[in-house]
């Protein structure tokens, strides 16, 4: 499986493929005051409700254009 997080102003919107094929997808609000343990919690809970084991994901591919989000 392959993370997709587009991190935009308003948004960060997330996809979860297995080869091709888009299995999950979300949309969280980005927020520069969030942690980066805030923002990996939130993750790990989509996983769980979709049933997908986060130990699956081989790779991540992140797009940003909020620069600070990218600290978190």
């Amino acid at each position: 499986m392959i993370l997709v997080v587009d991190v935009g102003n308003t948004n960060i919107v997330l996809g979860v493929y297995n080869n091709s094929e888009n299995i999950a997808g979300w949309r969280i609000s980005t927020d520069a005051k969030k942690t980066s343990d805030e923002y990996s919690i939130q993750v790990m809970q989509l996983f769980i409700q979709s049933n997908l084991n986060p130990k699956e994901v081989k790779g991540i591919i992140i797009s940003s254009v909020v620069p600070n989000i990218m600290h978190s």
